[in-house]
């Protein structure tokens, strides 16, 4: 069964706080013009996105400057990593996966906040789970197969501490060259209703010239 891992992008939904979300306006109807066409102004940071290492990294590559393997993967390792409002997921918690991360191209971290998404969506914008720089550095370091991340919270930071830019940094590059690509706010609700595994993933970006990051759709099929 194949299933959308991305959110529908809405003008009420959740975003880091104080960012703007998208805005969609009608520009012509059927009634009066013959045709529907619309206008969509689009933060590229609010819904589900990709962010690219040129968001935090002046050196690296914006999204659409990287390899078109960076969006597709047949070795997903979805990993249970329970986590409450406010904390953050460790170093430790992810050597327990190790073994499971070692194959993978992409790694989905499922803390569960995906599920509140919907019933407690300030605390899910304010005081969310995040990595810590040292999860990020073990990461981008102990995994060359690993292409790209994913989280069912907001952001690899939280606005609830000061923890985020320096994860960011380390995520991206800027202190040693080696990145990851972070699919933020991810939809992972199917993996928790469902309990199967994924045989692979896309997350198709918008490809949009000029910017760090972009929207993605991610579509993923359940195995059977």
């Amino acid at each position: 069964m194949k299933v959308y891992l991305s959110y529908l992008l809405d003008e009420q939904s959740v975003v880091w706080p104080g960012e703007p979300t998208v805005q969609i306006r009608q520009t012509t109807s059927i009634a009066q013009d013959g045709y529907n066409s619309f206008q969509a102004i689009l933060p590229n940071h609010h819904g589900t996105h990709m962010d690219g290492p040129r968001h935090f990294n002046p050196n690296g590559p914006s999204l659409m400057e990287l390899p078109i393997e960076y969006f597709c993967f047949d070795h997903v390792a979805a990993i249970d990593v329970p986590k409450s409002k406010g904390e953050g997921v460790t170093q430790d918690d992810l050597k327990a996966w190790e073994s499971e991360i070692r194959s993978a191209d992409l790694l989905l971290i499922k803390t569960g906040f995906c599920l509140q998404r919907d019933t407690q969506p300030r605390v899910y914008e304010s005081e969310g789970p995040y990595l810590t720089p040292e999860a990020c550095q073990y990461l981008v370091e102990t995994f060359p197969d690993l292409r790209a991340i994913g989280l069912d919270f907001l952001s690899v930071g939280s606005p609830a501490n000061q923890l985020s830019k320096r994860a960011h940094q380390i995520l991206f590059g800027c202190h040693n060259g080696k990145f990851l690509p972070a699919i933020e706010d991810m939809d992972l609700r199917p993996l928790f209703s469902s309990g199967k595994q994924l045989k692979w993933v896309v997350a198709a970006p918008l490809r949009l010239s000029g910017i760090d990051s972009s929207q993605v759709t991610v579509i993923g099929e359940l195995e059977d």
